[in-house]
């Protein structure tokens, strides 16, 4: 693997260049290689999960100013679900950039939604920390712009639903 290449061709795609190019790398690292090289990418995802929230709801609103509270917040759980995490690293191709344990490798680890969500809300903290909040702000509109259109239906826990 070049990570020079690899990480320019990453750049296009992400409409983003790095300054500190270890932020991208440590973004893409699984917590299974901990063990090996003490860099995991858990702290940038607990950042990148608060980054994308705030972002979200910022272009939320903006996007919707006549919108009430609720249905805001239902346009923000839409956005920011691991689902949604997911499929904007898979159309970014998140997964081949992951850096893994050999045993999560061996067990389709690169495909896992999980992982690609995670990967992609620590990718957002990586922007967010190398070029500020601008700078997530516009990765975040542009790639879960769709999902900030979508109104899921409320939440209702098992507890309240029985209630009910």
């Amino acid at each position: 693997m070049n990570d020079s290449a690899d990480l320019r061709s990453i750049e296009k795609s992400l409409d983003y260049t790095f300054a500190n190019t270890g932020l991208f790398w440590r973004a893409m690292s699984h917590a299974s290689l901990d063990v090996e090289t003490g860099v995991d990418n858990e702290r940038l995802e607990f950042l990148g999960d608060r980054v994308l929230g705030l972002a979200v709801a910022d272009a939320l609103i903006a996007q919707y100013p006549t919108a009430r509270e609720g249905e805001l917040a239902l346009r923000l759980n839409a956005a920011v679900r691991r689902e949604s995490c997911a499929q904007v690293a898979r159309v970014l191709g998140i997964g081949k950039y992951l850096r893994l344990a050999k045993s999560e490798e061996l067990t389709g680890g690169r495909e896992k939604p999980a992982l690609l969500a995670d990967a992609c809300e620590a990718l957002i903290a990586a922007i967010y920390l190398d070029g500020g909040f601008d700078a997530a702000c516009k990765f975040v509109q542009s790639h879960f712009g769709p999902f900030m259109t979508e109104l899921l239906p409320p939440h209702r826990d098992a507890k309240t639903a029985l209630q009910e």
